[in-house]
């Protein structure tokens, strides 16, 4: 069940930090909840609006996978999904995929770490989503987004992030590229 998910529960938690400070820090109003049943895929769902955020923490077990596949359901507003992997170089690389994005970027941003370490740098590539409506099977090529981005390969997954106003039913990793209609059935994104 969702409910019993630890990301669900964090971020059901800063959801509802985000609507108890009000107006000044969310805009609008942020909420992450289980939808029992969605009718277009007749299935359970999470729904993310305003500024809510599911982050998925693999850094324990970083899956080695080449593609990582989000069953999502546009809500026609922006959202987003970050991927934070690292290389067999050892650098942190972060994929910032957005609809609200026309075109790709690749810039390095520092970050602050321990006070002995001082800062990090750390590589960004933004990239653009082109999403239609209804329920939509994203997948995504790690192996090819570093080699066109970076130049490395063999990334391993350190977390993925989902922001911004969707529907979420399935995250998964696979080692080969199929058609929807190609999933097992509790893989597919339609016609469950």
């Amino acid at each position: 069940e969702w409910h019993e998910i630890p990301e669900y529960s964090q971020a059901r938690k800063m959801c509802d930090e985000l609507n108890h400070r009000g107006n000044k820090v969310a805009k609008e109003q942020s909420v992450v909840e289980v939808i029992d049943l969605d009718k277009e895929i007749s299935a359970q769902a999470i729904e993310i609006l305003g500024d809510g955020e599911i982050v998925w923490d693999l850094s324990r077990n970083p899956p080695i996978l080449q593609y990582l596949s989000l069953h999502l359901r546009n809500l026609d507003k922006f959202l987003s999904f970050e991927v934070v992997v690292v290389d067999e170089s050892s650098k942190t690389r972060v994929f910032k995929i957005s609809n609200r994005r026309s075109h790709a970027v690749i810039s390095n941003e520092k970050i602050a770490t321990d006070k002995e370490e001082g800062e990090t740098e750390i590589s960004v590539c933004e990239l653009p989503l082109s999403i239609g409506s209804g329920w939509q099977m994203c997948c995504v090529d790690l192996v090819d987004l570093c080699q066109s981005a970076f130049g490395t390969r063999r990334p391993n997954v350190l977390s993925i992030s989902l922001k911004g106003n969707c529907r979420v039913s399935k995250v998964f990793f696979h080692k080969e590229k199929y058609a929807d209609a190609e999933m097992p059935p509790h893989l597919r994104c339609v016609g469950n």
